[in-house]
């Protein structure tokens, strides 16, 4: 089975909505460029409406110590994010053998994270390639980009509202609807609960030091 990429969404939204395929997402004679960034803006967009991150689109990364930077914060230690990724972090571990560990004691200023603890770990959301994508997430999306393309390229607001009607439902859904509802319903089956983390408070933790 060949590997979906970005073409091939952008060619599937373009089916959808009885348009010519692009050739290319670099050379905008054909509209690719143009197609590419209302694509860039939309799958951002999709992978934002899950806060914790879509399980298929987060990953745990250890942060980037940098040897030269001067915290002004009072901490001891600044941090890069490495890697592309999207949003804030969904949190932060000074234990990345420890899945329900979460650390507070840190700021984020710049893009950058202050902490005096050292090694640090992330859970970062980033965009995946659409191979990576759920079922449901797919089509949520090829259905919103095709209301967007068709608005882009014939100014068919009829289609626009169709479109983002059947991707994200009505408006007081606030985009959580229609198929968007499935993908987010789906991946919080594969994100369960965290256990109620009764031993992680100030008074055990004094009791324990």
């Amino acid at each position: 089975m060949s590997l979906l990429s970005v073409i091939d969404i952008v060619n599937t939204a373009c089916a959808r909505i009885g348009e010519d395929p692009v050739e290319s997402l670099t050379d905008d004679l054909g509209g690719g460029q143009s197609a590419s960034l209302i694509y860039d803006e939309t799958v951002d967009f999709n992978l934002g409406l899950q806060p914790s991150g879509f399980s298929f689109a987060r990953e745990v990364r250890q942060l980037s110590k940098l040897t030269d930077a001067e915290p002004l914060t009072g901490y001891a230690h600044v941090y890069d994010i490495p890697g592309a990724y999207t949003g804030l972090p969904v949190f932060l571990s000074d234990d990345a053998t420890d899945p329900d560990c979460r650390f507070t004691r840190y700021i984020l200023t710049g893009g950058q994270v202050h902490s005096d603890a050292d090694p640090l770990f992330a859970m970062v959301k980033f965009r995946p390639d659409p191979n990576r994508w759920t079922g449901t997430f797919k089509t949520a999306t090829i259905t919103a980009l095709a209301g967007k393309l068709a608005y882009a390229i014939a100014s068919n607001r009829g289609a626009y509202s169709d479109f983002m009607q059947e991707a994200y439902g009505t408006p007081s859904e606030g985009f959580r609807g229609g198929q968007m509802r499935v993908a987010l319903s789906e991946d919080g089956f594969a994100n369960p609960p965290r256990r109620v983390q009764v031993d992680r408070n100030p008074l055990t933790n004094a009791w324990r030091s």
